[in-house]
């Protein structure tokens, strides 16, 4: 049984796997101290795991609207419905291979290679306001522009992974090292910064400072031969490195803390990288109210874009990856049972967001794990979350998703959360759970007590206090 807690970031939701723990090997890929209990553990490529996760603001009825029987798009509605700050999330991940093994009891080994595809965006709610209805509701005011970001990437992983058991200490330690080969990136500069203030007549002081979208990949995809395109997305020369780290304390029976830090790391992007960048400037446009002007693309021409010293270039870019952190504390009821705490976080380019989560885990011998979870996503309200891992052999099969009520409601829903896949685990220990009635018998001390284990010719008790020495001065002594 195992409630949690959880606060999750933009991304990597996942909340109802993750309360899984080492049920799986993606439980790995959240905390490099979570390893399957076997001896040897391998996917298939594609079929080891699949996810997806998507979050908007908007749902399908919320950005369409019918005129006349045709489908239109309603940008009123959609600008209506923002929010102070809005992101637009879709992200991807498909196991291509993965292969780990116990060297001993206490050492593991894992190789891994994973596709991973992310975009996001984000804005706020006087920015799409501003640029769709125009500046009439905003003189005397400033638009900051600091908040809008972009960061579409996708790369693949080849990874490998080292699990480690402290017997004495009661801890779980992981690593795993990670060259990274970028393929397609689109990212604003992390440092942008800008801003819009209109004062009563309609003078637009206009301020902007790092203003530069760095791409890669993107001409080869468009313009490339098949050969070259296949030769690109095979390996090219955007590089990086990045790490995994994981613990887990088992602090005693009850008692146990965990803590990952999982994509430290970076990407220099050299292959087919392309920039484009506007000057830092702070200039004046003004004498222009938006919703006056019949051909507002003609007066931003006129008056805004020719003011913009504006460049392409080919220079290559590094960017770091975006690092997800993840706490617990857990309390063990029974060795099927616990209660688990959980706080993470999922940090893209110094922006923050969280989940949060209430959760319930029950684990069924070694056949059926299962979570249940009430959960709170940015942007999303309540929802809830179920997980799964049937294990019949060496064949576990998985499923789990963070959005179960409002998928039973497609047009209406913005969010979608789902992972699936199949693993393979070899030399699985049986777990034999021992009734016998001689388990109860007479103790030293003359009391009856359950004894923690026996297999009919020994029994482990728990630690008892010495006796008390009645005879403190012997006859004899040791020399």
């Amino acid at each position: 049984m195992t409630l949690c807690l959880t606060r999750l970031g933009y991304s990597q939701s996942g909340i109802s796997l993750y309360h899984l723990k080492n049920t799986t090997f993606q439980g790995n890929n959240m905390n490099p101290a979570f390893i399957p209990e076997g001896k040897v553990f391998f996917g298939l490529p594609v079929l080891s795991g699949i996810a997806i996760d998507i979050n908007s603001p908007y749902s399908y009825n919320d950005a369409i609207k019918k005129e006349e029987g045709i489908d239109s798009l309603d940008i009123d509605k959609l600008v209506q419905l923002s929010n102070d700050k809005n992101s637009v999330l879709t992200e991807a991940e498909i196991s291509t291979f993965y292969l780990g093994f116990r060297t001993s009891a206490n050492t593991a080994i894992s190789l891994f290679v994973r596709e991973r595809i992310a975009a996001r965006s984000f804005y706020s709610d006087d920015l799409v306001d501003f640029a769709w209805n125009g500046n009439k509701n905003y003189a005397g005011q400033t638009l900051d522009l600091s908040t809008t970001m972009t960061d579409v990437r996708y790369y693949r992983e080849y990874g490998i992974g080292l699990w480690k058991r402290l017997p004495k200490q009661k801890i779980d330690i992981g690593i795993r090292a990670k060259l990274i080969n970028g393929m397609v990136s689109v990212i604003t500069d992390r440092d942008f910064s800008g801003s819009i203030s209109i004062d009563d007549d309609y003078n637009h002081h206009i301020q902007l400072s790092d203003a530069r979208v760095n791409t890669s990949g993107i001409n080869m995809f468009e313009n490339g031969s098949d050969d070259e395109i296949q030769s690109y997305a095979t390996f090219n020369n955007n590089l990086g490195f990045g790490m995994d780290l994981g613990f887990n304390w088992q602090i005693n029976k009850q008692f146990s803390a965990s803590l990952a830090v999982n994509d430290l790391g970076f990407i220099n992007w050299k292959a087919d990288p392309k920039n484009y960048w506007v000057a830092d400037t702070s200039f004046v446009f003004g004498g222009l109210e938006l919703r006056d002007v019949d051909n507002i693309a003609d007066a931003f021409e006129d008056s805004l874009i020719n003011k913009l010293d504006d460049s392409t270039t080919y220079q290559s870019y590094r960017s770091g990856l975006n690092t997800s952190i993840y706490a617990s504390g857990s309390y063990n009821l029974t060795t099927k049972d616990m209660f688990t705490a959980t706080i993470a976080t999922h940090v893209v380019q110094d922006r923050t967001q969280f989940y949060y989560a209430l959760g319930y885990t029950r684990k069924f011998g070694q056949i059926l794990a299962l979570s249940a979870n009430v959960i709170r996503k940015p942007q999303q309200g309540i929802d809830m979350g179920l997980g799964a891992a049937v294990t019949l052999g060496a064949v576990q099969l998985y499923l789990a998703s963070d959005q179960i009520i409002r998928s039973f409601d497609v047009p209406n829903t913005s969010s979608f959360d789902l992972r699936f896949g199949i693993n393979f685990i070899f030399g699985r220990k049986k777990v034999v759970e021992d009734r016998r009635n001689d388990l109860d018998h007479p103790s030293p001390y003359g009391k009856k007590e359950k004894v923690e284990k026996s297999d009919g010719i020994y029994w482990i008790v728990p630690v008892k206090k010495p006796r008390p020495i009645y005879n403190e001065k012997p006859g004899f002594t040791e020399k």
